[in-house]
């Protein structure tokens, strides 16, 4: 009976070993095989949730954006300006404090700018910004396929901000200049530049308001858009949905420590800039029209004798209620308006004096800066 009860337990211990050896034996093929399994089963989606035929109106939108950039881009181009600035090379040899000065000639360094511009004409006039090619005496242009070009400055006003460059080269694709008049609030646009050197950037967005005023030094009244400019999209082109320049971009509203972008930009209307443009095409430099007055609030304070103004028949005390047509409701209204003629160009100006109106036919003549500015300026310190 011992002897049975024994060999029960000695074979119930062999076939639980003999089990166990199974099992680790059977373990790492089963592991394998389970994840040989589970890697296998992969099943990716092969339809996209829509076609163009179930969504037809986007499909359209957005073949007609790529078609509009594509069209465009070839326009734009990236601008690089530097200047030489000098330095003393021995300024940096720490041997100088063990040894003396070294007497070495000063060497240069060159201080370098980013901007855009956008191509207006086949002979290779492009408006950029003032401030990309500010004080810089050497500019070269980078077109879209590549090429890089010597760029000359025709043409340069501080005032307005707008640059006219001429290259030469072949195959040069303008942009026409939109009639600003038009643009309204809350129309599609696109800003295409440079920013940061990444060129051929394109940003959307829509014209958020417009007539803006003192954003920088500049007093032109200014396009307002949400479409996304940084540094070095200065110069480049906002354009509508019909491929025309509708302004230059040149600046942003920023409240960041780097000055980056947050949502407000700011482009120069594209009939300022085609005065520019008009204005060197014509007489080979930018040329300013203007009245010759002084005025505080549309009251006419001063008219400068021998100006347009005196021939047209304004006097001290008249009111300027209205410039072609248009009411204007304080100065920089009436200076912004008054940037966007021609020189010589007449223009009709309603005026209230003695409580009659008045309407007034004057030619905006030619400005001299020098001597108009000391004129405003004398005009100025006997007013105070």
């Amino acid at each position: 009976m011992r002897r049975t009860i024994f060999i029960l337990i000695v074979c119930l211990l062999l076939g639980a070993g003999l089990f166990r050896v199974a099992q680790l034996l059977s373990g790492p093929r089963a592991a394998a095989k389970s994840s040989a399994e589970g890697a296998g089963k992969f099943t990716p989606a092969v339809m996209p949730k829509f076609s163009g035929k179930d969504l037809p109106g986007l499909s359209s939108i957005d073949s007609e954006y790529t078609r509009l950039v594509e069209a465009v881009m070839p326009s734009v181009v990236s601008v690089t300006s530097r200047r030489a600035i000098e330095q003393n090379a021995r300024a940096a040899d720490p041997f100088e404090v063990l040894f003396g000065p070294d007497k070495k000639q000063p060497q240069q360094r060159f201080e370098t700018s980013l901007g855009s511009g956008v191509i207006v004409s086949r002979e290779g006039h492009v408006i950029t910004n003032h401030h990309v090619i500010e004080d810089n005496t050497e500019v070269r242009v980078q077109l879209a396929d590549g090429r890089t070009l010597p760029a000359q400055v025709v043409g340069d006003d501080k005032q307005v901000d707008i640059a006219i460059l001429k290259i030469s080269g072949v195959k040069l694709e303008p942009l026409p200049l939109a009639n600003t008049d038009n643009v309204r609030v809350g129309q599609l646009v696109f800003a295409i530049g440079n920013p940061f050197g990444l060129a051929e950037t394109v940003t959307a967005g829509i014209i958020s308001a417009k007539g803006r005023r003192d954003i920088t030094d500049n007093k032109v009244e200014m396009l307002q858009t949400d479409a996304a400019v940084n540094h070095g999209n200065s110069g480049g082109p906002l354009i509508n949905l019909r491929g025309e320049i509708i302004g230059i971009n040149t600046a942003i509203y920023s409240k960041s420590e780097d000055g980056g972008w947050i949502g407000i930009s700011f482009a120069i209307p594209a009939n300022i800039a085609r005065r520019a443009l008009d204005s060197v095409v014509k007489r080979g430099r930018i040329a300013r029209p203007y009245l010759g007055l002084s005025m505080r609030d549309l009251t006419v304070d001063v008219v400068r004798p021998g100006s347009p103004a005196e021939h047209a028949g304004l006097r001290k005390g008249d009111i300027i209620q209205s410039f072609n047509g248009k009411p204007v409701t304080d100065v920089p209204g009436l200076r912004a308006a008054l940037d966007t003629l021609e020189i010589g160009e007449h223009v009709n100006l309603d005026i209230l004096r003695a409580g009659k109106t008045l309407t007034m036919l004057i030619s905006a003549n030619t400005q001299y800066p020098q001597e108009f500015a000391a004129w405003q300026k004398s005009v100025s310190d006997n007013l105070q």
